[in-house]
């Protein structure tokens, strides 16, 4: 199966886990994400074997997580359920957590050492370029922002403005009262 080739390929990159991958060996597990789901049976070199037998946890990740880990966000409990044999997902979880993948690695395997860190350089650079362009047009947006004739205006001046507006309405309703008790007077 084509996923749990996937999911080998990063054990396969993340040499450091696949000792703790390998404690697990024999145990089946489902891992369900949205839109997919990887099931099988880790093997002694600690990768997933397509499996039918029926898994002895299931760990479902909302897509809620995913979001938050494209964001730079840490997942929250209620992003991740865990049935059947939770001891063994809560153990499982962090080695799925720990998975990164290096796409270094793959371009060095595709076009060699050489020209694959050539490639990886490149696209570093392209990467960096790319970022900085966005980080000054961000500190720009926030210059243009804070500027005192900006259209945009910011939450402490909209703040500041419903207060002197509220001072404004007071002073209005006391100046009303007087003029009505002068009016009285008067006559």
């Amino acid at each position: 199966m084509l996923t749990l080739a996937v999911l080998n390929h990063l054990i396969q990159q993340n040499v450091e886990l696949k000792a703790s991958w390998q404690q697990y060996q024999q145990r089946v597990i489902a891992l369900v994400l949205p839109m997919l789901t990887l099931k099988g049976r880790i093997d002694a070199q600690g990768f997933w074997q397509e499996d039918n037998a029926e898994a002895e946890t299931i760990i479902t990740i909302a897509s809620t997580a995913l979001t938050k880990m494209l964001i730079g966000q840490q997942p929250g409990v209620g992003d991740v359920a865990i049935t059947g044999d939770r001891v063994l997902g809560m153990a499982i979880l962090p080695l799925i957590q720990a998975l990164q993948y290096d796409w270094r690695d793959d371009l060095a395997r595709l076009f060699g050492d050489a020209i694959g860190g050539k490639a990886a350089l490149e696209l570093e650079n392209l990467y960096q370029q790319g970022r900085g362009i966005s980080q000054s047009i961000a500190a720009q947006i926030a210059d243009y922002a804070q500027e005192s004739d900006a259209v945009i205006v910011s939450k402490v001046q909209l703040q500041q403005f419903a207060a002197q507006v509220e001072m404004l309405r007071d002073d209005t309703a006391r100046l009303a009262a007087r003029i009505s008790l002068l009016q009285q007077h008067a006559k």
